[in-house]
């Protein structure tokens, strides 16, 4: 039987910048997902502070799943003009 681990983190810009559609982020973090990487689902929720990522990871190790999802937004954030802005708090 497999095991699901939850990974969290947020992003927000360093300067005042335009909203990011919580849909698009999704679809754009799906697409940096690699074959094997193990994710099953993405969240996204857009507020006043940045925008809030969970990540539903196949695995039993907690730190594997939290460095899949800093590695899957770090390359979102590099590979999207909008969010070159933006960083992981």
């Amino acid at each position: 039987m497999s095991t699901v681990i939850a990974a969290y983190l947020r992003i927000a810009p360093l300067t005042p910048a335009a909203p990011v559609d919580p849909m698009a982020l999704r679809n754009l973090l799906y697409g940096q997902c690699g074959p094997g990487n193990g994710v099953e689902h993405i969240r996204v929720r857009a507020g006043p502070h940045g925008v809030d990522i969970i990540a539903f990871i196949d695995g039993n190790d907690p730190e594997r799943a939290n460095e899949v999802l800093r590695q899957v937004a770090e390359k979102a954030i590099i590979s999207t003009t909008s969010l070159h802005l933006w960083r992981i708090v």
